[in-house]
């Protein structure tokens, strides 16, 4: 059940925290004796007890808007993937005005919090990526659904009744924690209708909603949901419940009420579609995260529906969710159609996913998935590959600069290097040392994290975690593998096709040169540096320089497969970069790519920005010489297309094409911008002028204006294909 945390140095006075504003650290510090799950448990109940309702303003869907609506738990802030964060900085601002009790008591939680994050500071290497022990899920949404949050509670006190009997310590202590935050649950839920009660609306629209959520929160989430309102309820409040992470598979869990409730005539398609555009809404004002729709049903057959189609229509316009559709060869054509409006409204939804390639490589993996497993599968975040509703996915967990390997590995090697392979070789075994640290520090940091760090929300609602009687962190979780993130694939790829063709096989520079021209940032050498840009590129269907990115792909992909997580599972690769890649190169030194010091790397599994320019087959044939299947974690590609091959047949039917040909040659994942050139241009220099654009960067649909400078130029060096 974890270490006790309770130390020598004094508590804060959780009534002193209270009246601060800070419900959560006040819950935490009330059991200070007790285990991190009951203490974390009780912080999580003190926070729902006191957490503000967002202002009813005449929604269909409530709670709505940001999950966060007052200034409450600025210090020790709840966080669905580290469960907290300590913002020291607030903390340290408060303290010189503060009065001598409220001073005493800021600066013991300062010495508790700064003391219990020391021994969770696992995760040391440069290789993160975008990622450092960070956890995406989903909650099991269609349990809740089914049998309500009261069954739950059933659950737990029946076996906490019989852990009781048997004198099971740890199974008491796990199920009075999860019971506590139950306790918060129902405050809550209390509280968000005495809101809506309190406020009635002018506007006849707005009341009916108001009243027809007055009655839907009477029977959910407590009580299973009985109609598509009351289903779709519940799912919007146990998103917010999850402080908003992963909508997941949305239109598998409410079909059965949509079509139970059109045939009686209580709802409608375009009702339908409105109350998935506002759960769209709730997801984007919070930052959220994937849903998933189409692919298979647990039986294998398409799983397309009515829903499918909503999702799709619904997200038009839309940043958020990271809509993914998963495209089967049978896929039908009104879904193809309907996804094809969706990517020409701009922003980037949905990304496309291969069904069939993602369930072999899944099942390749040996994860112990069942057909049942598969029909939910889930992107989370980004789009990392889990299942929805039972899963503990360290998403991402950590990751691999593969540029800022080779550089050390050219430091090493070409000063003496007698011949290419030497270098290739060299290089790959630094690869896998690098493998195997970062794999231990992020085995550390699970450890730790069961120990320390425990989720109990997400232990709630989770399976199997009541039933197997785990913390969400312990193992818990049905499923428990790792997705780590390489960067930078296509600039090592480019980088050792341009050095065996100018050192090795043409003789132009020596590699002490060469390497004398990498650590000088090329500085007097803007020949070599023009020669190497000249080079074959990673992305124009050259079987030379696929072949490296080949080996390169297969040799960490590997390697990463045949390390086990200790949570279990298997370590995944994956590619999606989002808006790291920048930061990724910022701290690489020259390549012999010809790309300089500091400079953006790839973005994600594609090749290298505005490097592809023999056309949108050839750059899609480069990728599928990656071997995908051996991360299905999910490497990211993005394609930028023009506007005009969305408006009429000819142009829709050869993208279509194009995605099945991509697809049948073994790519698994495909995201699409549509955003004209010259809009781009003029974004570049008056972002605050398109406060609404919308572009696909990574793995995930971004505002414009919020990208850095470095990033906005990427976008418009992608090369857009006609």
């Amino acid at each position: 059940m974890g270490e006790r945390m309770s130390e020598a140095r004094a508590n804060p006075d959780p009534e002193v925290l209270m009246e601060l504003g800070e419900a959560f650290a006040a819950g935490f510090f009330e059991l200070p004796d007790a285990s991190p799950l009951r203490r974390w448990s009780r912080a999580v109940r003190r926070r729902f007890e006191y957490r503000r309702v967002p202002v009813y303003e005449g929604t269909r869907l409530y709670p709505s808007g940001p999950h966060t609506p007052g200034p409450e738990n600025a210090i020790l802030a709840p966080c669905y993937s580290f469960t907290w964060s300590y913002r020291r900085a607030e903390l340290q601002r408060r303290l010189p005005t503060a009065a001598p009790r409220c001073r005493a008591a800021l600066e013991a939680m300062d010495q508790a919090l700064t003391a219990l994050q020391g021994h969770l500071d696992c995760i040391r290497t440069p290789h993160t990526v975008g990622g450092r022990g960070y956890t995406h899920s989903i909650p099991n949404y269609g349990r809740v659904l089914r049998e309500g949050l009261d069954r739950y509670e059933s659950r737990l006190t029946a076996r906490l009744e019989a852990a009781r009997a048997a004198g099971r310590a740890g199974d008491v202590d796990f199920c009075e924690a999860l019971l506590d935050v139950l306790v918060g649950v129902r405050a809550w839920h209390a509280r968000l209708r005495q809101a809506l009660a309190a406020r009635p609306c002018e506007d006849i629209a707005a009341e009916a909603h108001r009243r027809r959520l007055m009655a839907c929160l009477e029977q959910v989430p407590m009580q299973p949901a009985r109609t598509f309102a009351e289903a779709i309820t519940a799912y919007n409040l146990v998103f917010y419940l999850d402080d908003c992470d992963n909508p997941g598979r949305v239109d598998q869990e409410l079909i059965g009420a949509y079509r139970r409730d059109l045939a009686e005539g209580l709802v409608t398609y375009e009702e339908a579609e409105a109350c998935i555009h506002e759960l769209w809404q709730n997801t984007d004002a919070n930052n959220g995260w994937s849903a998933t729709i189409g692919g298979s049903t647990s039986s294998g057959e398409a799983a397309y529906n009515e829903l499918t189609l909503i999702c799709l229509r619904a997200a038009r316009g839309m940043r958020r969710p990271n809509l993914q559709l998963r495209v089967r060869r049978d896929m039908p054509e009104a879904v193809w159609e309907e996804a094809l409006d969706t990517l020409r409204s701009g922003t980037g939804l949905p990304a496309l996913h291969n069904e069939e390639a993602f369930r072999e490589s899944l099942l390749q993996a040996h994860l112990g998935l069942r057909p049942a497993d598969l029909a939910m599968i889930n992107g989370g975040g980004c789009t990392e590959t889990m299942v929805h509703g039972c899963s503990n996915v360290g998403s991402l967990d950590a990751g691999l600069n593969l540029p800022l390997v080779l550089e050390a590995s050219l430091r090493r090697l070409l000063p003496v290097a007698t011949s290419f392979d030497a270098v290739l070789e060299g290089f790959l075994q630094d690869l896998r040392q690098a493998v195997d640290g970062v794999t231990r520090e992020v085995n550390a940091d699970q450890e730790a994290k069961a120990r320390l760090r425990p989720q109990p929300m997400r232990t709630l609602l989770v399976d199997d975690c009541i039933d197997r009687g785990l913390e969400f962190h312990a193992g818990g979780a049905r499923f428990n593998w790792s997705v780590i993130n390489i960067a930078g694939l296509a600039n090592v790829a480019d980088s050792l096709a341009a050095l065996r063709q100018v050192v090795f096989e043409q003789g132009f520079v020596s590699g002490a040169e060469l390497q004398a021209a990498l650590e000088a940032d090329f500085a007097g050498c803007e020949a070599l540096r023009r020669r190497l840009e000249a080079c074959p590129r990673f992305g124009n269907d050259d079987p030379a320089v696929d072949a490296l990115a080949a080996r390169v792909g297969e040799a960490v992909f590997r390697e990463l497969l045949a390390h086990a997580p200790w949570r279990g599972g298997r370590f995944l690769g994956s590619c999606l970069m989002f808006v790291t890649y920048a930061a990724a190169g910022a701290a690489v030194g020259a390549t012999p790519d010809g790309r300089r010091r500091g400079r953006p790397l790839a973005d994600s599994a594609g090749p290298v920005q505005g490097r592809d320019r023999h056309g949108p087959t050839a750059m899609l044939k480069s990728v599928t010489a990656l071997p995908h299947r051996l991360a299905p974690g999910t490497l990211v590609v993005n394609a930028r297309f023009a506007a005009e091959l969305f408006d009429a047949a000819p142009g829709r039917d050869r993208l279509k094409a194009l995605v099945r040909g991509y697809f049948d040659l073994g790519g698994m994942q495909l995201q699409i911008n549509v955003v004209d050139q010259e809009i781009l241009r003029r974004a570049c220099a008056h972002p605050e002028d398109y406060p609404d654009l919308v572009v696909r960067i990574g793995g995930y649909s971004e505002y414009f204006h919020r990208l850095s400078p470095e990033l906005r130029q990427s976008v418009l060096e992608r090369t857009e294909h006609r």
